[in-house]
């Protein structure tokens, strides 16, 4: 675990471990808000105007990672928020993904051999075009030049998606189809540059579906793992449909009034066990789920029409009250007749 500092306020630091990955949940939009303003605006290399020196002081935000500070020169940061997030870093655009991919292999030696015949090429027409000016002037010639890969990029470069049925243009493609294409991308920057990259997403239940974020987040954990230069924070507003482990909850943090990183797992079963109403019987696997079912709930005010499991609700109160904070959480509990019961049991 890494010590990082995030100035979110004048002065004002969110304080965290960090590994790999870390996850903020929590009902607390407002955190959330603060935490991506800041790590947009530190990832843009320019100084601060008049209104947010207001809100950061006059020496900037201020990044703390391993007891040093950062320059965000110093990270390559990223953000994953829409469809059209994921389909910039694919298009051919200045600076992306895809264009430092496909500028990268200009010096390839089949690129730079290609590139030599048809330059090659280039000259021959060159002298076809001057034979044809020669009849009617003697004076005049012409040079074509020579063509560069980069030029051939920019000028003639068009990337379409390809179908058992047909072509599509990048741009229809919805941005789950190109998930793939984005890691290997990623991956190749990463182990090519040597570069520390800082990826944020952001509320990706948004336009992600649940088997391709889950997808993402494990090619994603894999990716750090293997490079450990790759480090990345997911932001969501609800539950996530996640196969969560307990490596998970220590590398969690949550957000109410308040922000609270999470123990590792260990501590964090005992803390529940110590303040549980009964013996806690609950699996590991069956502590952490409920944890993230209800991990968007803490802190909030819970009304009766919330309709929550029992033993989720019992697990809600039990790190709201560890928390030491004060609102109800009270809900509706129906119970079932025996014909409502036997009804959900029978097979489809």
């Amino acid at each position: 675990m890494t010590n990082l500092k995030i100035e979110y306020e004048s002065g004002q630091f969110i304080d965290v471990d960090l590994s790999d990955y870390l996850l903020f949940v929590g009902g607390q939009n407002d955190w959330k808000r603060k935490i991506i303003r800041s790590l947009k605006r530190f990832s843009v290399s320019k100084t601060l105007n008049e209104l947010e020196e207001g809100i950061y002081g006059e020496n900037g935000i201020e990044f703390y990672y391993n007891e040093k500070q950062l320059k965000s020169k110093d990270v390559n940061f990223m953000f994953l928020e829409d469809n059209k997030s994921i389909y910039n870093q694919l298009s051919f655009t200045k600076g992306n993904l895809m264009y430092q991919e496909l500028f990268e292999i200009q010096h390839e030696v089949d690129i730079t051999r290609q590139m030599e015949i048809l330059n090659n090429e280039l000259i021959n027409l060159e002298v076809i075009l001057n034979e044809h000016l020669s009849q009617f002037s003697n004076s005049i010639g012409s040079s074509l030049g020579s063509l560069l890969f980069t030029d051939i990029l920019k000028n003639n470069l068009s990337l379409s998606y390809f179908t058992e049925k047909r072509d599509y243009p990048l741009e229809m493609i919805n941005s789950s189809e190109l998930l793939d294409e984005y890691v290997k991308l990623l991956e190749s920057l990463i182990k090519r540059d040597e570069e520390l990259v800082w990826l944020a997403i952001i509320n990706p239940e948004s336009f992600l579906e649940p088997h391709d974020f889950q997808y993402l987040f494990e090619a994603l954990k894999r990716l750090s793992s293997e490079t450990k230069q790759l480090k990345f924070f997911v932001f969501s507003n609800r539950s996530l449909e996640l196969p969560y482990t307990s490596e998970d909850i220590g590398k969690t943090i949550l957000l109410y009034n308040d922000y609270e990183q999470m123990p590792e797992y260990e501590i964090f079963e005992q803390s529940i066990e110590r303040h549980y109403p009964d013996e806690l019987k609950l699996s590991e696997s069956e502590i952490v789920s409920s944890f993230y079912r209800i991990s968007h709930l803490i802190g909030e005010e819970i009304t009766g029409d919330s309709y929550i499991s029992e033993k989720d609700m019992i697990l809600l109160k039990v790190i709201n009250n560890l928390l030491e904070i004060n609102i109800s959480t009270e809900t509706s509990v129906q119970t079932l007749t025996q014909l409502e019961k036997a009804f959900l049991k029978e097979n489809n």
